[in-house]
């Protein structure tokens, strides 16, 4: 049987799905030992019981080591079990970025329940909507949330809410700063606080639970930037495969830290910055509510090794006062994901790592809840500006023509689709969402289709060249109808030096069914006449005619979903 080194070392058949050229950047080692068939918690235990001493967690100034991590997760998952949690059963949890969230999904994970992930100041409707949509029995929100939902949770399936809050974990002296900063609020029935529910399950035994490894483990969420969220079923190996994959060529030594800047309901944060580094001994800094404009600070405080962001945090750096005095000699591997970062922006970050002390860069990698988190990583001998990496050691890559599975060669632009251990198992009881995306090809493999348009290039990099579902269609002055793409329109304008931000949508129209308009969010506020013929020019002569902005408009800020992306949703909705 030929191994995966075998087929990319024969002669290339022109498509990437079989030549897989990105092979060449891993060892044989990486290519084929076997993945971990284990639970989500099993993996952690398995790779630090023997260091019980290592920090596991710093916590606002407190350091949780591993043997505490490890009782903290049996405390939490006794008392689930006294409140009744079984096998297989969908536990909310709507947290910040605290401890009590990782020992809620690790001590659900050791007795064989799922923890579904939501935003923790979802708002009332949403939050309802996610515990009715899998009938979950018990819930963990985050106490900023209490008097949101308190009046409305007899609407729900729940019976029981534990309410924990960012002090529960914190040092005393922070703990009594922020007793006298909230005001203390009285539980309704139903409601427990996270120390009554730890106390009640306290005499409860724990057994780890042996269970399928191909089962659910996490229902997180997707973005909603192309509709309502959807709940995307993560089982435990498609979890331990993404981070064994995300480590692969990855330098570190035990005790590095990584500072974590997304919440846990985000994928990407939970399994990438968080879960991977615990697996492997890294520290994770937990920071509840994490401000953007307080970086240089985080910084000098916590000296971080590893940062997993998102564009929109990334370029707030350069915005810093005095950021160019700040040493970032500790940094050792820095990504940006959940959308394309503008290569100029990219370029300015990185000319800053390098001028604050860096050796490293900051890399822009792609990936989608669907596929547990990234999908393509990026390496020093693979870089290349403006791509988004090559595929993960274990994903497979190929680009097809748009609304078919037929694949098409190097070089030429299509939808881009990943295959592999880390591919979902499907959105949660919505099976229809399910096989728009998810296509079972001829070669037998489940592709999922990822809405983005790119092309790879023989080196096995990935570009990516803009949104299926933000095409517009349009009517140039020959009166021919054709493909409109925002993202050649946006890169074009953010060319211009005055452009901190921009987002072009469709706007309908009786004559040319769609026209497209920008909405820029300019470096300064003064002189926007000036700017605006300056883009208009710029557009006009590298863009052809149908694709220059027919309105331009300046605000103050754009729109972000609650993970960051720009919501271009909102514009449109605001043209209609």
């Amino acid at each position: 049987m030929l191994s995966e080194t075998d087929v990319q070392t024969g002669e290339l058949t022109g498509y990437p799905s079989l030549d897989k050229p990105w092979l060449k950047y891993y060892s044989e080692d990486a290519i084929n030992t076997p993945l971990p068939e284990c639970s989500i918690y099993e993996y952690m235990l398995d790779n630090n019981k023997d260091y019980p001493s290592d920090i596991a967690i710093n916590y606002m100034g407190r350091r949780i080591t591993y043997k505490e991590l490890f009782e903290n997760i049996d405390k939490t998952a006794s008392a689930f079990i006294k409140v009744g949690v079984k096998e297989k059963e969908i536990v909310t949890v709507a947290l910040p970025s605290i401890p009590e969230a990782l020992y809620c999904v690790y001590a659900l994970n050791k007795i064989g329940a799922v923890a579904n992930m939501i935003h923790p100041l979802a708002g009332k409707e949403e939050t309802l909507n996610y515990l009715n949509e899998v009938k979950s029995r018990v819930a963990v929100i985050f106490d900023g949330a209490y008097t949101t939902i308190a009046d409305d949770i007899e609407k729900t399936s729940v019976e029981q809410v534990i309410v924990a809050s960012p002090s529960d974990s914190l040092p005393i002296a922070l703990k009594i700063a922020y007793s006298f900063k909230v005001k203390k609020t009285q539980l309704g029935r139903r409601f427990v606080s996270w120390k009554n529910f730890i106390q009640a399950g306290r005499d409860t035994e724990v057994n780890l639970v042996k269970k399928d490894c191909h089962e659910m483990a996490i229902i997180s969420h997707t973005g909603g930037t192309t509709g309502e969220p959807k709940g995307v079923m993560c089982s435990d190996y498609g979890c331990n495969a993404l981070m064994v994959q995300l480590l692969c060529n990855f330098e570190f030594d035990r005790q590095e830290c990584s500072l974590n800047v997304l919440p846990p309901f985000v994928n990407y944060s939970l399994l990438e910055s968080i879960m991977a580094m615990l697996a492997v001994g890294i520290s994770v800094i937990l920071i509840p509510k994490y401000i953007p404009e307080y970086f240089a600070k985080y910084i000098k405080k916590y000296r971080p090794n590893q940062i997993l962001s998102i564009p929109a945090y990334w370029e707030v750096l350069l915005k810093i006062k005095n950021i160019e005095r700040v040493d970032m000699s500790c940094f050792k591997h820095l990504y940006a994901g959940g959308e394309k970062m503008d290569l100029g922006m990219e370029e300015k970050i990185n000319q800053l790592i390098q001028n604050c002390g860096s050796n490293t860069k900051l890399y822009n990698c792609m990936g989608a809840t669907e596929m547990m988190a990234g999908a393509t990583v990026i390496y020093d001998n693979c870089y290349v500006p403006g791509s988004v990496g090559i595929p993960m050691v274990r994903v497979g890559c190929k680009i097809v023509e748009p609304e078919s599975e037929k694949e098409i060669s190097y070089y030429e632009e299509g939808e881009i689709c990943f295959s592999g251990a880390t591919v979902m198992d499907g959105y949660y009881n919505n099976p229809e969402a399910t096989d728009a995306v998810i296509k079972k090809h001829r070669d037998r493999e489940r592709w999922f289709h990822t809405g983005d348009l790119g092309y790879i290039n023989e080196d096995g990099v990935i570009f990516v060249t803009g949104r299926i579902k933000r095409i517009i269609m349009t009517k140039g002055n020959d009166g021919q109808v054709t493909k409109l793409f925002p993202d050649r329109i946006e890169k074009v304008i953010y060319s211009h030096p005055m452009v901190d931000l921009c987002c072009v949508i469709g706007v309908s129209d009786s004559k040319r069914i769609n026209y497209p308009k920008a909405y820029i969010v300019p470096k300064e506020r003064d002189g926007k006449e000036n700017i605006k013929e300056e883009i208009l020019k710029i557009c006009k002569h590298n863009l052809p005619e149908y694709m220059v902005p027919e309105e331009i408009e300046f605000i103050d800020n754009l729109p972000r979903t609650p993970r960051g992306k720009v919501d271009y949703r909102k514009f449109e909705e605001a043209e209609r």
